[in-house]
């Protein structure tokens, strides 16, 4: 099967829900509010009907809290998250000229900014639109940034490059108007990583490197989950039964989505993510649907190991398979980046990796990473980071922490987060010095898991509580998430801890770990054995 004698064009063939938000989507097609941006760029923001606000999603362009103020968050769209030097020159300058001076990186390996005026977006976008980044489906009822493994293409271990399967899916479904109207968000994962870290278990389609043996000889290639998603409602993935080749990860994924257009739910929000119709109809169904919607045949597979332990992101200073070649990661607690941190990043890209190569990559727990540094650059680059307090050596805690923005701009945040990880990262390091095994902690600032704590070893969940009169933050903790083998989302253990109190509880936790697991067991498989009611009365929680 050929892409190029395949051409994928699929018209639409949906039935609208009654529900306010498909009402405004069939109104107006929201890729062309781009067009309204302009126009509210010179009357302003009290002229911004309230249906647009909706629409503005597709540009990346999000209402920040308190949702009359006038500002707004913008998210890029940066396929596998990677760029160059120079895009991340543009990205400082925005960030520093607009944005208060700082950026963060988010969960699906892009950039966020926060308060943003309406009249500075024509300048922002020509800005990005030079350096060949847009914003377009970075929000909304569309087609997400498309991620991937952060070390594509250079790690060594990996099954298979995707890089070319991230950058084609993506430029496929950006902008296109079949896709522009579906059901909710749609989330795609694709990667050749073999310790799966762009999370295919949690993404609508996660596409995922797969080996098999073909006349002796080991064999390349992906294979596909489908109807994974957090929130309130969380849902594994399901494997479909396929072996994909290279120049079939396009065609099934854009039939996938045709799958999940015309016969995704519309009739509630609350049920409309691609994971409730896989739920519904399970791998065989759905396998059997994009069949009869592509006319096309996949091949059968039933054989899939699945990594033990996969949640990290590669962060260190390794070789690539590239001979000579090395590539470095550097850490931010939550993801919170500095304008003149962005900029230094991007002097440093262009000083010290390969001429015409300076390639960096955000990764999904909120760090980024250098690429093709030789190695007698190594050197004197640590040495600039460490003038400079830039991370490449963090504590296993400090790189396991992933926070969601929080209550500071999000207008659903119940609790305060990004800064609250910030702290409480020094302060682990301080709570647990001792603490050297890998451990992974999620900050999610209310139930739509932005933070992902479901996933996590241990997570916490936003809320508040009344003490003496007055209502403070306070978060659920849940014990035990992992993907992989045996994937499964952890369990709450303890509800409405104080704040302030988050860090002594974590280390009451990772003592009772160390103190009482079995040689070689991970955090997840050791919250699983003992049991949630034996945590609650071993550390009197």
């Amino acid at each position: 099967m050929s892409i190029s004698t395949h051409i994928l064009s699929t018209p639409r063939n949906f039935t609208p829900g009654e529900t306010p938000e498909e009402k405004q989507k069939m109104e107006k097609d929201a890729l062309d509010v781009i067009h309204d941006l302009y126009r509210y760029a010179e009357t302003g923001f009290a002229a911004i009907p309230q249906d647009d606000f909706m629409r503005l999603k597709w540009c990346g362009v999000y209402l920040q809290k308190p949702k009359d103020s006038g500002y707004f968050m913008l998210r890029l769209k940066i396929p596998g998250g990677q760029y160059n030097s120079r895009q991340l020159r543009v990205i400082s300058e925005i960030a520093e000229e607009y944005a208060h001076g700082f950026a963060d990186i988010t969960t699906r390996q892009t950039f966020q900014m926060h308060w943003l005026r309406v009249e500075q977006f024509p300048d922002i976008f020509k800005r990005l639109a030079e350096v060949d980044i847009t914003t377009s489906g970075a929000c909304g009822d569309t087609t997400r940034n498309v991620v991937g493994c952060p070390v594509a293409g250079i790690d060594p271990e990996e099954i298979i490059d995707a890089t070319p399967q991230v950058l084609e899916v993506s430029k496929h479904l950006t902008d296109n108007r079949e896709f522009s109207n579906l059901p909710r968000k749609y989330k795609i994962s694709i990667s050749g990583c073999r310790i799966h870290c762009a999370q295919p278990d949690i993404n609508c389609i996660g596409v995922f490197g797969l080996e098999r043996k073909v006349h002796g000889q080991i064999e390349a290639g992906f294979g596909i989950k489908v109807g994974g998603g957090l929130s309130s409602s969380p849902h594994l993935a399901q494997t479909l039964p396929v072996f994909l080749k290279p120049e079939q990860v396009l065609p099934i994924v854009h039939y996938a989505s045709v799958v999940f257009r015309d016969q995704g739910y519309r009739d509630k929000r609350s049920r409309a993510r691609l994971k409730f119709l896989m739920a519904d109809w399970g791998p065989d169904k759905f396998l059997l649907e994009i069949e009869k919607a592509s006319g096309l045949s996949f091949e059968r597979h039933d054989e899939f190991i699945f990594p033990e332990d996969p949640e990290t992101d590669h962060l260190g200073i390794k070789p690539q398979k590239q001979a000579g070649l090395y590539y470095v990661g550097i850490c931010f607690a939550g993801g919170r980046v500095r304008a003149h941190q962005i900029r230094q990043i991007s002097e440093l890209a262009a000083k010290y990796c390969t001429p015409g190569r300076d390639v960096i990559r955000n990764t999904n727990k909120q760090n980024l990473i250098m690429l093709n540094v030789p190695e007698a650059n190594v050197a004197p680059l640590k040495k600039d980071l460490d003038a400079l307090g830039l991370i490449y050596a963090p504590s296993n805690i400090r790189q396991g922490c992933v926070s969601c923005t929080g209550i500071e701009f999000c207008n659903l945040a119940i609790a305060e987060t990004k800064n609250r990880m910030i702290q409480l990262v020094s302060q682990l390091e301080e709570e647990c010095k001792d603490y050297k095994d890998k451990i992974r902690i999620h900050f999610s600032g209310c139930p739509s898991s932005c933070g992902q704590h479901q996933i996590a070893d241990i997570g916490f969940r936003g809320g508040l509580k009344t003490v003496n009169g007055v209502k403070i933050d306070c978060f659920d903790m849940f014990l035990g998430g992992k993907l992989g083998d045996k994937a499964r989302f952890n369990q709450l253990v303890l509800g409405k801890i104080p704040s302030t109190d988050i860090h002594q509880i974590i280390g009451k936790v990772l003592r009772y770990y160390q103190a009482n697991r079995q040689s070689g067991e991970i955090f997840a498989d050791f919250v699983s054995r003992v049991g949630k009611d034996n945590l609650k009365s071993n550390l009197s929680l």
